[in-house]
């Protein structure tokens, strides 16, 4: 399966209302997909100009806001986000714990954090003993879903 249709098979059906975060949104790709898929506004956010164009470019078209800003220190107000999406990220950040709380603490009641990464990631929640459900692909990639408010 490619990354693609593993992604887009990771998007829950019943998703709350609100926006949706693409954290670490890299070149588009990802926001785009998202944005394709559930008709919704994207909240794209990276640390770096040059990713927020590049998404910007991809995201021409669909509802959209960028935000140039650490992953860790969001700006993002508390439980807004129906669906918080973060591909490729999770294991080059430092302080996983505090993403984690920063992830969550915007996501909404009944919504969704996705964290797509490399299979070492999984002992991060593995440890944390959070109640999570995870998806394997070919070539280690791994998609961790944790649902808040349950």
């Amino acid at each position: 399966m490619n990354e693609l249709n593993f992604s887009i098979k990771l998007i829950p059906k019943a998703l709350p209302g609100g926006p949706i975060a693409d954290l670490g949104c890299g070149n588009g790709l990802n926001s785009r997909l998202l944005a394709k898929h559930t008709n919704r506004n994207l909240i794209c956010v990276d640390n770096r100009q040059g990713a927020i164009e590049a998404t910007r470019e991809k995201m021409r078209g669909f509802k959209s806001t960028f935000l140039l800003n650490d992953v860790c220190r969001l700006g993002i107000k508390d439980n807004s986000c129906a669906l918080v999406y973060a591909s490729r990220i999770f294991s080059h950040i430092k302080d996983k714990k505090i993403f984690f709380k920063e992830a969550m603490r915007i996501v909404k009641n009944n919504g969704y954090l996705i964290i797509v990464d490399d299979e070492k990631c999984l002992n991060f929640f593995k440890k944390s003993k959070l109640k999570f459900s995870h998806l394997e692909s070919a070539g280690k990639m791994v998609a961790i879903t944790l649902k808040k408010g349950f």
